[in-house]
């Protein structure tokens, strides 16, 4: 699981797994009633053309990509407020979903969204999508939902890879999937590859350039899960590791930066996706930490994605990035994204 690393940065995609054969039991998110897919966007994808809702309903902060695998030509896309805290501050949309309508609800970070929403959806007959990408260890992940979504890339190192869990004898069970294109996933695993070397030694960041090429030409359709990626998944990650690593380190993070975490605390069924900050002068901070080669992602860039009068989605937009505390880093490094964030912030003001 975690390697000794000679390029000591902290961030950026993970390296293709080493090989190891200790998995001995199923990860929590598998339950035996899911779809292996090449990544998250195919399955919103196949929901859309297999429900064909009239309308799409999705939060106003979100990856610009769930609405790429939305067909316009299908469906109609409608948008629910999310305010600066990632809550939803009102029900009013409510009263406009109709029955057939899908609703995706995302769980921020690793932590739940509201699930009363969800039952309230499903009492207008409409279908719920859980967005779980950022939540894949978290136990908390199961009703009122009909679809969940994991994405693989996100946590491990794999070259594509998601999974949608799906309602028992659901017909989308016995869709017919495609491999994924060979030469987009050729180049996403030379990219896991060269950043295993990268973490040995080798001085080229060439990865970093792959791996945005291939996020922005990821396939979007009827696509399945590699074969590679899911002996991986089954055969050669220690989920337990990751789970406990994850946690201890978010908690690392916390005791020294709560003043700025969007969530200071976990809930006892959360397995965080990262630690997630809010700060004025967001770019120059984030910037500053380039210097000490730390390298915090921003979910999400919404200007251009997200109607501007969702003015609570769009502040937070300016104001978020995401600490690493994944399963590659240890305590020490912990304090050492600590101790440069903070260097960062006390330079800005």
């Amino acid at each position: 699981m975690r390697r000794e690393q000679h390029n000591s940065i902290i961030g950026g995609m993970f390296a293709l797994e080493s090989w190891r054969d200790s998995q001995s039991t199923l990860p929590v998110f598998l339950t035996g009633t899911e779809i292996f897919l090449a990544n998250a966007r195919s399955g919103i994808w196949l929901l859309v053309n297999q429900l064909r809702p009239r309308h799409v309903w999705v939060p106003s902060y979100l990856c610009h990509t769930i609405l790429q695998a939305v067909d316009t030509s299908v469906t109609r896309i409608c948008f629910y407020e999310t305010n600066y805290d990632l809550d939803i501050p009102s029900n009013g949309w409510l009263s406009r979903v109709i029955k057939g309508d899908l609703v995706l609800f995302i769980d921020y970070f690793g932590f739940s969204y509201n699930r009363e929403y969800g039952y309230r959806v499903k009492e207008k007959g409409a279908w719920v999508l859980e967005d779980a990408c950022q939540a894949l260890l978290s136990s908390y992940v199961r009703e009122p939902s009909d679809f969940v979504l994991f994405s693989l890339r996100k946590w491990i190192g794999v070259p594509d890879g998601a999974v949608m869990r799906i309602p028992k004898n659901s017909p989308l069970a016995d869709i017919s999937l495609e491999p994924p294109i060979n030469a987009w996933w050729l180049r996403a695993l030379r990219a896991t590859m060269l950043r295993r070397e990268f973490d040995d030694g080798l001085p080229s960041r060439e990865w970093f350039r792959i791996f945005r090429e291939t996020e922005d030409s990821s396939p979007t359709g009827p696509y399945a899960m590699s074969q590679l990626s899911q002996a991986i998944l089954r055969h050669a990650v220690d989920f337990p590791l990751i789970e406990k690593t994850r946690i201890d380190n978010y908690k690392s993070l916390s005791a020294l930066l709560a003043k700025y975490a969007l969530f200071p605390s976990l809930g006892p069924d959360v397995v965080p996706l990262g630690f997630p900050v809010r700060v004025r002068r967001r770019d120059e901070i984030r910037n500053a930490m380039f210097d000490h080669e730390i390298y915090p992602p921003i979910h999400w860039l919404i200007d251009g994605v997200v109607p501007p009068h969702f003015e609570d989605s769009h502040r937070l937009a300016g104001d978020i990035m995401t600490l690493p505390c994944d399963q590659r880093y240890t305590g020490e490094d912990m304090r050492r994204i600590g101790e440069a964030f903070l260097k960062s912030v006390r330079e800005d003001e």
